[in-house]
C-alpha cells in the first residue's frame, strides 16, 4: 500500500496540507502519516481558538492528537492506517529521513508564498526540502483543490532532468486518474534550440502514450517569460497541478542558482508536484 507523510508545523497552510493529503490518501488508497519536527519554537495553531484546552496547554501533542482526530473521521481506507510522528532536530533532515525510513511515495507541504512564512519552519525551508526529498512533493497552499479529474502540466526543455522525472509524473498521473499536458517550452532566443525541445517533447508524449491508462496531449509553449507565463498559460489549459524537477542538493544557497524553481513554488495558485532528481 502507498504511504503519503504530510509535514505539520501548525500553520494554516501545513493544516491543509493535511486535508489536502486526506483526499489523495483517499483517493489513492495510501496509509497516511503526520510528522511535526520541534524547533524549540512554540505554535499556536489556528484551530486551537475554539479549542481552549489545546490554547492552554500549547503542547505539540496535544494538537497533533486533535488532528490524528479530525482525520481519522474522515478516512475511509479499508484496512489503511494513519498515525503520526513528533522528532526533534533539523526540520529539513527530519522530514527527509522519515520520508526514506518509511519509503514514503508522496509527501504533501504547505506552502506561505512570498509572504508570511517568517514565523514557520515550512515555508522558510520549502525548497530545501523539496530538492532533497527521497520522493516526489505536493506543494499545496490554502484554498487550492485537489478536484478528481487532475490535469498535470509537465514541462520540457533542452534540461535533462526536466525529462528525468517523466517516469513519477506518470506514476502520480496513474494514481490519480489525472490526464497529462506535455509542454516544450521554447524561448525568443537566436540561440535556443527549439527543434530539440520539440524532439524531447514528442519523445515524453510517445513514452507516455505507451501507457493505456494514460491521457496524454503535446503542446509547444513560449516560455520567455518565466513563471507567471507559465502560470498564464496553466490557468488557460485548465491544468489543476504543475510538475516540476528540482536537483538534489544540500547548498542552502541553491536557489539563488535555480530561481524559476524557486519563484514558481513562491507564485503558483495551483498545487505543484515538486520531483527531486535521481541520481
Amino acid at each position: 500500500m502507498k504511504r503519503i507523510l504530510v509535514p505539520v508545523d501548525f500553520s494554516e497552510d501545513s493544516i491543509f496540507a493535511v486535508d489536502m493529503g486526506l483526499d489523495i490518501a483517499n483517493l489513492i488508497k495510501a496509509k497516511l502519516r503526520m510528522m511535526h519536527v520541534r524547533t524549540g519554537l512554540k505554535y499556536h495553531p489556528q484551530f486551537a481558538k475554539n479549542n481552549p484546552d489545546l490554547a492552554l496547554k500549547d503542547m505539540d501533542v496535544d494538537f497533533m492528537s486533535y488532528l490524528m482526530k479530525r482525520v481519522r473521521d474522515n478516512y475511509v481506507v479499508e484496512n489503511g492506517q494513519i498515525d503520526f510522528k513528533i522528532r526533534e532536530g533539523n526540520v529539513v533532515r527530519e522530514i527527509t529521513n522519515q520520508a526514506h525510513y518509511d519509503d514514503s511515495d508522496l509527501i504533501v507541504i504547505g506552502t506561505h508564498g512570498v509572504s508570511g512564512f517568517e514565523d514557520r519552519w515550512l515555508g522558510s525551508n520549502a525548497y530545501r526540502l523539496v530538492a532533497n526529498a527521497p520522493c516526489p512533493v505536493l506543494a499545496v497552499r490554502k484554498e487550492m483543490v485537489f478536484k478528481e479529474n487532475q490535469k498535470i502540466l509537465l514541462p520540457i526543455d533542452t534540461e535533462k532532468v526536466s525529462r528525468r522525472i517523466v517516469p513519477q509524473v506518470a506514476q502520480f498521473a496513474r494514481l490519480s486518474n489525472a490526464s497529462v499536458l506535455v509542454a516544450g517550452i521554447n524561448k525568443k532566443s537566436r540561440w535556443f534550440m527549439s527543434g530539440r525541445v520539440n524532439t524531447y517533447m514528442h519523445q515524453v508524449e510517445k513514452y507516455l502514450k505507451k501507457d493505456p491508462f494514460l491521457n496524454v496531449e503535446a503542446i509547444q509553449v513560449d516560455g520567455s517569460e518565466g513563471p507567471k507565463e507559465m502560470l498564464k498559460y496553466a490557468h488557460e489549459k485548465d491544468v489543476t497541478i504543475i510538475a516540476l524537477p528540482v536537483r538534489k542538493t544540500m547548498n542552502p544557497f541553491d536557489s539563488i542558482f535555480h530561481p524559476f524553481a524557486n519563484e514558481l513554488l513562491n507564485l503558483s495558485d495551483l498545487p505543484l508536484l515538486v520531483v527531486p532528481e535521481r541520481e
